[in-house]
Parts: C-alpha cells; structure tokens; sequence
C-alpha cells in the first residue's frame, strides 16, 4: 500500500509526537504531511530527519511561529488543499483538524484521535475563544461535517472514544498509545523527597493547582515541560517569597528518567485524553497522584499504583499530597507490571490488525 500520514502541526515535541513516531515506524515510507513544521526544534529534527515532511501553505506566511496558533481558524483550509491522489490509505493523526484531509473514493481514511478539538467542545473548561461566538459555531459545525470523511475512527483512550461518539454520532476502536519500555530498564529509583509534573505548561493542564498545593505544604515539585503558562506560574512562587517550585524546561528523555527516578510521585493535575507521563512514571515503579477524570482513570489503578483527587481545586489536590504521604504503601512491582499493558510491541500489533481490517 502506499500510505500517507497526516498530523496536526510539528511545532513541539511532546505525547502525540511520541505516538506519531510509533506510526512512522509501521509505515516507514509514508511521508508526513502537516499545517506547518519547525525544524529549529531539535527533537523535532532528531525524530524526524528521515521522513518526507510536506507542509501546508500556512507555511509560507511570514512570522508563522507567531501566528499559527491565532490563525487556528485557517487550519481546516490548509488541510483540504494537500493531494493524495495514488494513495491507497491516509492515517490522520489529531486533536484538532487534520482528520479535514478530503481523500478520493479508492482511498481509505483512518482517523486516530486522541480527542476532538479540546478549544471547540470545551473539554477541561478551555473555552478562551468564548469571545469568538459565530466563528466557534461555524468550526464546531465544520468539525462534524469533516468527521464525516473518515472511514474508520481509532480512539486513544476510552475517553476519547466517548468523546468521539458524543460529538460525531460516530463509533471507534480503541488502540491504546505506548511508551518505549526499554527507556526505563535498568534505572536505579531512590526516593528523593520531591514530586514532579510532566506537562506542556498551558492553562487546561492546571499545573496551576500542583504548584499551589505544593507551596502551601511546603513541599519540592520539579516542574517539567514549557509554555505560555510558566511566566504565570513563576509568579505564584514569587508572590509567597519561596523556592521549592523548581522550573526545569523542556528536558531530553534520559533527563526525564534522571528526574522521576527520584520522585516521590507524579502529579497529574488536569483532565489528560490518555497521559503518556503516567506510564512513564509507573515504568519507573512512581505511583500517581492524578485528577478522577479523563484518560488517567484508563492508566492509574486506584490505591494500587496511584490515588485520585476528586475536584479541581488546591484543596482536594492538597488533601490526595497528604492521604498519599500517609499511606505510604505503593508496590514498585504492581506499577510496572500495570504498564506493560502499553508497550510499543502491543500498540505497533494492534494498529496493524485495524488497517487490515479495513484494506
């Protein structure tokens, strides 16, 4: 078959690049076609220098680092203009718009969706376009018109599959995204008194709440992951005169390792479609500390290999911080053994077995 990949944008590397990395490998000859690529982003070019990357016209507007995010309502545009005469299978790969591809009768579309549009349905509560009202409406309509291109929806996570029905009246098969077991082999775990967040540092993930949680307990976070949320978030620890809030940056992988090989757990603030740092901080034998909603219900096992908070508050967060501190009873093995359910070998069978069901 000759397979095209199309994913939403190449701009920072994080779970759903992971994933996408996973696909390049079934299909090693399929390009990759996107809204736009930066390859001043080095894990970007790392991952992806062997690959065929083709981008939208959005490209080509000057500043477009600035602007791709504003001019997100451009994004469907983009993605119809891309041709993929001659192919016999487009995968879309997406939270957003890509699955917008218009392919011909002979050529099968597959959709794997982490969710849809968190923006347009209001998923965690982001809703900071509120004040573009006609145009949100217009996109939400769009959004279900275009779900109607795919052929066969892959869900990544049971939330996104009811979120996929919800929203697209559409059924789904769930295929589960994965971690690269080997990653974690052979890393020696100590107990380093702190607690950690891995996450890209915008308003939904409510990194918010770890950080106050953990200055009114007077207790270390290591912070890993950027964006537009961490100047905000640096203020809060500065407002109270501390530094246990420590703000790594965007970290390698064998950094992340280094750092949750240390944790006490790991801290999930905010609603996740899946969460690929949960599974990489049970590798690692760390237990949870998540929010009781979205895709950590899939990937945390209760009083097993982690605990849940049940609001979204500082307060309940806070209460979890201390319950877990008290307990004090996770078993290494119990987390490692929950992971193994998501390994690369399972997710790379799994997704093959779906497309040739389909081709």
């Amino acid at each position: 078959m000759k397979v095209a990949i199309v994913h939403d944008d190449l701009v920072q590397f994080g779970g759903a690049e992971r994933v996408l990395e996973g696909i390049c490998e079934i299909y090693p000859d399929a390009p990759i076609y996107t809204s736009v690529y930066d390859p001043s982003n080095e894990q970007l070019r790392k991952r992806f220098r062997s690959k065929k990357i083709i981008t939208s016209s959005l490209q080509k507007i000057p500043g477009w680092k600035y602007l791709y995010k504003p001019l997100f309502f451009l994004y469907p545009i983009a993605f119809e203009q891309f041709d993929f005469t001659g192919f016999d299978l487009v995968i879309s790969h997406t939270t957003r718009f890509a699955k917008s591809v218009i392919t011909k009768p002979e050529t099968k579309h597959i959709c794997y969706c982490h969710t849809p549009p968190r923006f347009l349905w209001n998923f965690s509560g982001e809703n900071q376009y509120v004040w573009l009202k006609p145009l949100m409406e217009y996109l939400r309509r769009y959004d279900r018109v275009s779900a109607n291109r795919v052929d066969l929806f892959l869900a990544g996570s049971e939330n996104a599959k009811v979120r996929i029905k919800e929203i697209y009246g559409m059924d789904s098969k769930v295929v589960y995204p994965f971690i690269d077991l080997t990653r974690f082999a052979g890393i020696e775990t100590f107990d380093g008194g702190y607690f950690v967040v891995i996450s890209r540092l915008n308003r939904y993930k409510r990194v918010d709440l770890a950080v106050e949680a953990c200055l009114r307990l007077e207790i270390p976070l290591k912070v890993i992951g950027s964006g537009f949320e961490e100047k905000i978030l640096k203020q809060v620890q500065d407002d109270v005169g501390s530094n246990r809030i420590e703000f790594l940056g965007d970290l390698s992988d064998e950094m992340v390792v280094k750092v949750l090989a240390g944790a006490r757990a790991l801290i999930i603030p905010g609603i996740e479609d899946f969460g690929l740092a949960s599974l990489e901080a049970q590798a690692l034998g760390k237990p949870v500390i998540a929010y009781r909603e979205g895709g950590a219900l899939e990937s945390v096992i209760d009083n097993k290999t982690g605990i849940f908070f049940s609001e979204p508050t500082v307060n309940s967060l806070a209460s979890s911080i201390i319950r877990f501190n008290d307990l004090n009873h996770f078993d290494k093995d119990k987390c490692i053994k929950n992971v193994k359910r998501f390994s690369k070998e399972t997710f790379i069978k799994s997704f093959k077995q779906t497309v040739a069901s389909l081709c």
